[in-house]
């Protein structure tokens, strides 16, 4: 049998930023690489590590493969750790084997508090991470191992008022897994949207991850126990740039740099109605050009650059760049920027932006519509049927995409694009009203719609959404404006309930 372990380059750099993180010396090894192999069997997935982002592959070229005596690692312990694994593949683990997958849950472990630790660092973590007492005295109750197994994502929704019975939804087995809460002001739509991103955090062991428009007032980002409950990143764009370049990714390969211009010039087009013809073509001409001059790649600075000397008079183009270049809403070419964002739990704070706050929402959604799309295809568990979702894009005040007919076709086309490759929409707004001014059909791409107290107007929403009589449809519009904070009616089993939400 093999009597060392040999970790990767990569994992080798994921431990030493581990050790850095979790408050360890410089020569303590021992403990991160044990709790490591925990953190792999708690999340009850396969070891598989995805390709480290290019940021970190900067940073892995300055370390080695390492290697560790098997018996340092497990300390006299080796029967509790083939015990594991045995446990964990039904079957009897030994000799090479049982180094092999050491090694496997190892990195893998390594890789996962590495992403973990860059939301929430030292003690903190570790007690996080710590299975609750009550999970053990009462494991039917608690315990999600089962679920788990099956790759189905149930989060708490609230009480039908009616029984009393708890309401949940299988969110990954349903035909999509897309949101649609609304409600007006004080109706209790904010304090439930937070709920259900902290059971879908918490219900999946942290991997399915969240990316959060805080639209109106900040109140998502100011939530800091939410923030911390979720584990989530805030970024205000007032404060920092946004660490997204959007010509990125496409470097010495001309056919996919005329493909990425063609795609910045659709979303300004449609998102910036102002946008004629000639500055449609000036923004093309200047992102090719931005490519042949800038190494790796070009930022909207340089863009700008192009573009006044293109066109050295103001016009509608450099009105709509210029707060984006002047205030620094996105990473400049010689910024870090993420190499992944769909293993991001982000609350992304533009609230306070003066303009182009719709501009910045679909640069960030095209960068992870793209990524969704290049990963593929997501996990589907054979026996659930359950398909693993990788993230959720959460909009708030959606009505602002949701009444331009451009705007809308674009967010309409992602929404049915990214279920397939595990993404999932969430759209905050403030009446059905909102869904009827669309030019695309949303009430079939909304699985689940939540509705608050609000005062539509029309009823067709309700009447197509509910699969009811015009003269039901009327009756529910009446009521809906008579519910008290934190009442909704939704779907469960293909029927209207009207439930008490959970906070």
């Amino acid at each position: 049998m093999k009597d060392r372990i040999t970790i990767s380059e990569v994992a080798s750099y994921y431990l030493q930023s581990i050790k850095r993180n979790l408050k360890f010396g410089s020569a303590d090894d021992l403990i991160p690489l044990r709790i490591a192999f925990g953190r792999s069997l708690q999340i009850n997935k396969m070891p598989n590590i995805p390709e480290p982002t290019l940021d970190v592959q900067d940073k892995v070229n300055t370390h080695k493969k390492r290697g560790f005596q098997l018996t340092t690692i497990e300390q006299g312990q080796g029967i509790i750790f083939q015990a594991l694994l045995s446990q964990k593949y039904q079957k009897k683990i030994e000799g090479d084997e049982y180094v092999d997958l050491l090694t496997q849950h190892i990195e893998h472990g390594l890789w996962i508090i590495f992403n973990d630790t860059e939301k929430i660092k030292g003690y903190d973590y570790l007690v996080r991470i710590m299975p609750r007492m009550d999970d053990l005295d009462t494991p039917l109750q608690n315990f999600r191992l089962e679920n788990d197994k099956k790759g189905v994502l149930k989060v708490k929704i609230g009480t039908e008022k009616q029984t009393q019975n708890a309401i949940e939804y299988s969110i990954n087995t349903a035909n999509n897994p897309h949101f649609g809460i609304i409600g007006g002001s004080g109706s209790g739509k904010t304090y439930f949207l937070k709920h259900l991103l902290r059971e879908i955090r918490q219900n999946s062991d942290y991997e399915t991850h969240f990316i959060v428009f805080d639209y109106k007032d900040g109140d998502i980002a100011k939530d800091l126990e939410f923030v911390q409950a979720t584990m989530a990143e805030v970024i205000n764009i007032k404060e920092k740039p946004l660490p997204l370049n959007i010509f990125a990714g496409v470097e010495n390969n001309e056919r996919e740099q005329v493909a990425r211009a063609e795609r910045i010039v659709e979303i300004v087009k449609n998102v910036e109605a102002s946008i004629g013809k000639v500055q449609e073509q000036n923004l093309y001409d200047a992102v090719l050009q931005a490519y042949q001059n800038s190494n790796p790649y070009p930022d909207f600075r340089i863009v700008r650059d192009i573009l006044q000397q293109i066109n050295p008079r103001p016009d509608s183009l450099t009105s709509v760049l210029r707060p984006m270049v002047e205030q620094n809403y996105f990473a400049e070419n010689t910024e870090l920027i993420y190499g992944s964002w769909t293993n991001k739990t982000l609350i992304i704070d533009i609230h306070a932006l003066e303009s182009n706050k719709e501009l910045v929402c679909f640069f960030v959604l095209n960068q992870i519509h793209a990524e969704l799309k290049r990963l593929g295809t997501a996990p589907i568990n054979p026996e659930s049927k359950a398909t693993q979702i990788r993230t959720f894009i959460v909009i708030d005040e959606a009505h602002y995409f949701l009444d331009n007919p451009k705007r809308s076709k674009i967010l309409a086309k992602m929404i049915k694009d990214v279920r397939s490759s595990g993404g999932g929409i969430i759209l905050a707004s403030q009446s059905p009203d909102d869904y009827d001014t669309a030019e695309s059909d949303f009430l079939e791409l909304l699985e689940f719609p939540i509705i608050l107290k609000s005062t539509p107007k029309s009823h067709k929403f309700l009447e197509q959404k509910f699969s009811l009589s015009s003269q039901e449809a009327r009756e529910m519009l009446q009521k809906l404006g008579k519910l008290e904070r934190g009442e909704a009616y939704l779907l469960f089993e293909k029927k209207p309930i009207l439930v008490n939400l959970t906070k």
